[in-house]
């Protein structure tokens, strides 16, 4: 099986072509591919499709490291969009991209990749709790679901162990959900993640979304454009009134053969 592999701030992903739709790959199949030491390695899969939706050609089929199937990845459709042009699939600078939580539509500025994100759904309040520690949260949908926990101090977020999966009530997000972890205030934040059926990953943007939306609602305005600091380097997110628009860099790094 040809792959390419591709990251958005190091959020990494695994790219396989199937044009004529004939290779839905298994999850287990998903597991191995992603495996970092049995594998290629990656945060997730991406399968090029063809698209069902009227006057859209390319569909994301987005899988998370252990197979289970997402919503939406912010870095996985900037990515996407980036292996559509370097394969002549797509022409910019606006790429529309089929994905399970809508049409997204990709601007190319030179290195860097806007996605047009849609707006952030506000949920209840809950908590994540940690090693014994507690965090009180803010649940936000991108698509798929997010809890946003605001910490006090650097120190604390660098402290935080997420080899281990936070705890989260099920009764608000009973399908799982992605955890950040933030300190600082808009307009410039820093957050680590543990990202559900994946782990902690460099970057998650849909979480940067989700972060940025909350950042910004608490220091008192709705709108406005928020730097976001991942382990992987830096996403600007811009809210306003109607949308979320998601922006950084996506490459391209190897390509290859595998075999399952």
């Amino acid at each position: 099986m040809h792959f390419s592999k591709g990251h958005g701030t190091g959020n990494d992903f695994v790219i396989v072509a199937d044009p004529a739709d004939e290779r839905r790959l298994s999850a287990a199949e998903v597991a191995a591919l992603c495996d970092r030491r049995f594998g290629v390695g990656g945060d997730g899969l991406l399968r090029v499709a063809p698209s069902t939706e009227p006057e859209v050609k390319w569909f994301m089929d987005y899988r998370n490291a252990d197979g289970s199937i997402a919503e939406m990845c912010g870095n996985g459709v900037r990515v996407f969009a980036r292996y559509l042009l370097e394969q002549g699939l797509a022409d910019g600078p606006e790429i529309a991209v089929s994905t399970r939580g809508g049409v997204k539509r990709v601007r190319v500025d030179g290195d860097q990749l806007s996605v047009d994100m849609g707006p952030a759904e506000f949920g209840p309040s809950s908590q994540a709790s940690l090693s014994g520690f507690a965090w009180p949260g803010q649940a936000v949908s991108m698509g798929n679901p997010h809890l946003v926990c605001h910490l006090g101090e650097a120190e604390e977020l660098e402290a935080l162990d997420l080899h281990y999966q936070p705890r989260f009530d099920r009764a608000v997000f009973p399908d799982g959900v992605n955890v950040e972890f933030v300190v600082g205030s808009a307009p410039h934040v820093r957050m680590r993640v543990h990202e559900r059926g994946v782990g902690e990953t460099h970057s998650c943007g849909t979480g940067a979304c989700a972060v940025a939306a909350v950042a910004l609602r608490r220091a008192g305005s709705d709108t406005g454009t928020c730097k976001v600091d991942v382990p992987g380097g830096t996403l600007t997110v811009t809210v306003t009134d109607e949308t979320i628009h998601l922006a950084g860099p996506a490459v391209i790094v190897a390509e290859g053969t595998a075999r399952l």
